[in-house]
């Protein structure tokens, strides 16, 4: 009686088309390797181009490209104010700018903020200044902005943007969760700008005035119209600036480093409740 022959049984363990376990852990982890390398490498192309774009666009050329961007602010409620430009001036020249580096703009708008933008611009709102106490802490406020301007954050912060965005949506393929990383890492960047900002504008308070008291009631100020307003419950990494808080302990450690006294003020502040039509012409 013939008994039919079976067909052997193939290990599956020596199939060459079929990793081993062991060959499968080693290959994700290569994997691993090369995202993490190719992550970093991404990460220092973008700072060196970012740090490199100062130095090819000159802080002249950025006002000569965004001249237009002064037709903008510029409005019935938003207009050069010739006081706030001449303490803006001393700042500057404190800091080391060219002279006509920032121009400088007063809004009778009730908005508790102040900010720089391209081409040297910076906008003071009134509702900001009804806040600030003294002579001291406007200069704080501006010494902050011309910091932004001197260290061209504005034209850093949006070249990083948009280089970012290209990567990681080349990368992605514009799909998952490539927006939110792009928006974290802008976060996290501008809490780096704030911080440096703050540390020259302590540096040049104290050369005007010399003490930093004006840069630490300004952030008081801020702490104030958190409470009033209800704290934000945001978490740090989900915020542009850091921590109010923080940046007090900050401004202290600095003066403290430095041997910076921090003095009571005896310079009022000429713009607090200041009518519209005191706008420089």
């Amino acid at each position: 009686m013939h008994t039919p022959m079976q067909d052997p049984k193939f290990d599956e363990s020596r199939n060459p088309n079929i990793p081993a376990a062991g060959y499968r852990f080693i290959e994700l982890r290569q994997m691993a390797v090369y995202l993490l390398i190719s992550a970093v490498g991404v990460w220092l192309l973008v700072e060196a181009l970012i740090r490199v774009a100062p130095v090819l666009v000159s802080l002249e050329r950025e006002r000569q490209w965004f001249g237009f961007v002064g037709e903008i602010i510029a409005d019935e409620h938003t207009r050069p104010d010739k006081g706030l430009q001449d303490l803006a001036d001393d700042l500057a020249q404190r800091m080391q700018l060219p002279a006509g580096s920032v121009r400088v703009y007063r809004s009778d708008k009730n908005t508790v903020n102040a900010f720089a933008t391209f081409g040297g611009h910076i906008v003071m709102y009134q509702g900001l200044l009804d806040k600030l106490p003294d002579e001291e802490s406007v200069a704080a406020v501006l010494a902050h902005e011309i910091a932004h301007v001197k260290h061209r954050d504005a034209l850093r912060g949006a070249s990083r943007s948009l280089l970012f965005t290209l990567i990681v949506s080349a990368a992605t393929g514009g799909q998952g969760n490539a927006d939110l990383l792009i928006g974290l890492e802008s976060l996290r960047y501008s809490r780096n700008l704030e911080e440096a900002a703050d540390a020259a504008a302590v540096q040049a308070v104290q050369s005007r005035y010399g003490n930093v008291g004006g840069a630490v009631r300004l952030f008081h100020v801020f702490e104030q119209a958190e409470h009033e307003h209800g704290h934000s419950h945001t978490p740090q990494w989900a915020q542009s600036h850091p921590d109010t808080a923080e940046r007090i302990r900050h401004v202290r450690a600095i003066a403290a480093q430095q041997q910076f006294p921090e003095a009571p003020s005896h310079r009022p502040n000429p713009w607090r409740n200041a009518k519209s039509s005191s706008h420089a012409p």
